[in-house]
């Protein structure tokens, strides 16, 4: 994955981005400071079907506390996957969790929601 600059001073008041897209974004393209891509791409599925299916686990999590960690005072993170139906919001809401934030209007407008996100999501930052 990239987007992590351990070089630099992390930024106060920025907006930083999540990508969990298949394909990911082109950086130059997206308006914010600092940009993840999780790879390998975890599947918009909450259990395994198939051998190939990749499940969102505790790496896919870790990169993105890790990340998020390394940018304390960003205002705003963008959650971004291919349809905005699923994954991405299990993201938001994981992170919501985590940062104490209300999730109500949040799971009412994305009723569809990723399960398995959002719980792995959280797990991982109890340890």
């Amino acid at each position: 994955a990239d987007g992590v600059g351990r070089d630099r001073e992390p930024r106060q008041g920025r907006q930083v981005g999540v990508d969990m897209r298949l394909t990911p974004l082109v950086p130059e393209r997206v308006e914010v400071d600092e940009l993840i891509s999780i790879e390998p791409a975890a599947q918009d599925v909450i259990e395994r079907g198939e051998p190939s299916d990749i499940l969102f686990a505790e790496d896919h999590a870790r990169e993105i506390r890790n990340f998020l960690d390394s940018w304390p005072g960003a205002e705003r993170v963008m959650v971004h996957c291919n349809a905005g139906v699923s994954r991405s919001p299990g993201v938001a809401l994981g992170l919501s969790d985590l940062g104490g934030w209300a999730t109500a209007e949040l799971e009412r407008s994305h009723p569809g929601w990723n399960r398995l996100v959002r719980s792995v999501l959280i797990a991982g930052k109890k340890h």
